[in-house]
């Protein structure tokens, strides 16, 4: 604010927060070249886009359509949410739909690739850069119904007081995409909000660099041998044109007498005044191969991917592996796939139909050891047969429906039938006709 002769004199400075952040085309490029990154980042986002998503919707009641439902309908508790809509469902209230416009929407967004892939391809942009664009396409009614994916770093400024639209630079196109037009998820940044998504990727920049300069000293070591093995000296009383000949021609003599694998060991008879000076480089020193390990880990860590499912099995078993996939659905993607619900119910969903409320099949697998135990551990009277069925990943039975679980032996008195039961009962003393107790 400068004061003036007219009034104030207001100059504002462009925010950085609406353009892209700097290196995030540079974390993009690093998921293309480095191999363990693409490792562990395609891990998740091919198990993010796997999940079939569902559809529910309310079930019309004569001629008005039942408006009030369940909020745990939309809860944010996964737990809470999947079961208010079983119960939903069970009751009448709800309905499954097996098609509609949003699924067609999230299977085949795109007429050149599939549906999945571009799932995938969004969850890559919010892992690595924490944020993804997709430029919605829309049909003649102005619904929905595709989009294309947009690289974060194409994405030059985002809406802003009096300018409510995107500045893209993507391919041929050069120009300003309305706000409506663009689904923008991100991961909210703690310090601007309103700013550019953050994301794993862009705080992963150091440990990046570190893994690709180790790789490529390792790759110049074998290549050109790094530091030299040794420095072979010439006399310095010549003058400095002479000297640098000289080395010339004993550099040349040198290698013919001495290359190649028939020479090795050859005994080298050089002119007086020559000196030879051994480097030799301890690389166990350096532990580069330690540091390597632990950039990896911390990488590893970083996006809750268990070592089993990359391969290290230095310190698993079956036990663990079979955990190694429960554990990434339960820390990994069921955490992504509440983010992509909770955009696409808010922006994605109104755009289409208001009164669909969506849902996605649990990523989850069954532990081989749970379901072992599941289906070879008797059944207690407390439960239902369909329930320990469902324990155990199998599909309820019509005619087990309510059916409890068999007594099991040592229950009512010690026995499971009326047989022990009797067996076991105490007997009565006899009694003479007098009623007097006898003796036995």
């Amino acid at each position: 604010m400068l004061p003036t002769l007219q009034g104030p004199l207001v100059h504002a400075l462009p925010l950085v927060s609406f353009s892209p952040r700097r290196g995030s085309r540079a974390v993009l490029a690093a998921y293309r070249e480095s191999g363990w990154l693409r490792a562990v980042v395609d891990t998740v986002a091919d198990a993010v886009a796997t999940p079939r998503w569902k559809a529910f919707k309310r079930v019309a009641h004569g001629d008005a359509k039942r408006w009030s439902g369940d909020p745990r309908w939309k809860s944010s508790v996964k737990a809470e949410r999947r079961k208010a809509l079983e119960d939903g469902t069970e009751a009448g209230e709800l309905v499954e739909l097996p098609s509609h416009e949003i699924l067609r929407l999230l299977e085949s967004p795109h007429p050149e690739f599939p549906g999945r892939e571009l799932r995938k391809l969004a969850q890559l942009h919010l892992d690595l850069v924490g944020e993804a664009f997709l430029w919605l396409r829309l049909g003649e009614n102005g619904r929905p119904v595709g989009w294309e994916a947009v690289p974060p770093h194409c994405v030059l400024q985002t809406p802003q007081p009096g300018a409510p639209f995107f500045a893209v630079s993507y391919g041929l196109f050069h120009g300003h995409v309305p706000a409506a037009h663009m689904l923008w998820l991100k991961h909210l940044d703690p310090e601007n909000p309103l700013g550019r998504g953050t994301g794993r990727g862009m705080a992963l920049g150091d440990q990046l660099d570190t893994m690709e300069a180790i790789d490529r000293a390792a790759k110049a070591t074998f290549e050109r041998g790094g530091i030299p093995a040794a420095v072979v000296g010439l006399d310095s009383k010549r003058d400095s044109f002479e000297g640098e000949e000289a080395a010339e021609d004993l550099e040349k003599k040198f290698k013919e007498e001495h290359k190649g694998p028939e020479n090795a060991g050859k005994v080298w008879f050089a002119p007086g005044g020559v000196s030879l000076a051994q480097i030799a480089v301890n690389y166990r020193e350096l532990q580069a191969d330690e540091l390597a390990k632990g950039l990896r880990s911390y990488v590893r860590q970083t996006y809750n991917v268990p070592p089993e499912l990359l391969g290290d099995t230095a310190s698993s078993n079956r036990s663990t592996s079979e955990a190694a996939k429960y554990h990434l659905a339960e820390y990994a993607v069921a955490p992504r796939l509440e983010f992509l619900l909770s955009w696409f119910q808010h922006r994605l969903v109104p755009l289409v139909d208001a009164d669909v409320i969506l849902d996605y099949e649990d990523p989850r697998p069954q532990e081989w050891e749970r379901v072992f135990r599941a289906m070879t551990t008797p059944i207690t009277p407390a439960f239902t047969q369909n329930e320990a069925r469902e324990l155990a990943g199998r599909q309820a039975l019509p005619e087990l429906e309510g059916v409890l679980g068999p007594t099991l032996p040592g229950q009512d008195g010690g026995g499971n039938n009326v047989e022990s039961a009797a067996a076991n009962a105490t007997p009565e003393p006899p009694r003479d006709r007098t009623g007097e107790e006898g003796r036995v």
